[in-house]
């Protein structure tokens, strides 16, 4: 408007002038929203590839361990790294008694962590169960049966939204996954064994037939 007769002035001479300047205005409001906009949807995509490429290495690292304590470790690194979360993985026994594991960190309410497991559903924290508890409890659901859960508090700063909620859940399959997947190998390794162990002692006792 400064530009317009008469210049250097707020003045406007012409209607014309006005109705320039309100439909630029306009359009520049509307440029500016959408580069935002834009801005925040590359923001959430570069996000989300990271959250992917965090996920793909946990489940590359869970694929090649052996040992339950393993499994725990990984997941106390990944919910701390993404969340700044402490945790606690509790695992079903034989006996279906669940024993916690000595890397935790976080202490959930045992009553509430129990319930989860025997309905197999959510509990805790954002949920219709407890939702005032500071920890999340997930229950690890395999594809024969619950092999524990994983409880989660997080950090204080961390909004846990519909995003982040199924982040967790995917973790929470890939650590039920990954302790199947060990229960099976060393029930294998226990049917070798028992079955070496009959053998020999077949052989011991009952020596073969050109030696009767």
């Amino acid at each position: 408007m400064f530009f317009v007769p008469p210049k250097f002035s707020i003045a406007v001479s012409d209607a014309q002038f006005a109705i320039t300047f309100i439909v630029m205005l306009i359009v520049a409001l509307i440029i500016g929203q959408l580069t935002a906009s834009l801005k925040m949807q590359s923001n959430a995509a570069i996000e989300r590839e990271r959250r992917v490429r965090s996920l793909y290495e946990m489940s590359r690292d869970l694929s090649a361990v052996l040992m339950i304590e393993q499994i725990a470790d990984i997941a106390a690194c990944f919910l701390h790294t993404e969340f700044g979360a402490k945790q606690a993985l509790f695992i079903a026994d034989e006996n279906d008694q669940l024993q916690k594991m000595s890397n935790a960190t976080a202490n959930p309410n045992i009553a509430l962590v129990q319930w989860a497991y025997e309905h197999g559903l959510p509990a805790g924290l954002g949920t219709d169960t407890l939702p005032t508890s500071p920890c999340l409890v997930l229950p690890l659901k395999a594809t024969m049966r619950l092999r524990g859960i994983l409880a989660i508090e997080p950090g204080e700063k961390t909004v846990l939204g519909p995003e982040q909620l199924r982040l967790l859940d995917i973790c929470a399959s890939l650590l039920a996954i990954s302790i199947e997947r060990i229960h099976f190998i060393w029930m294998s390794l226990r049917k070798r064994w028992y079955r070496s162990n009959q053998n020999a002692c077949e052989t011991r006792f009952y020596p073969p037939f050109h030696t009767i």
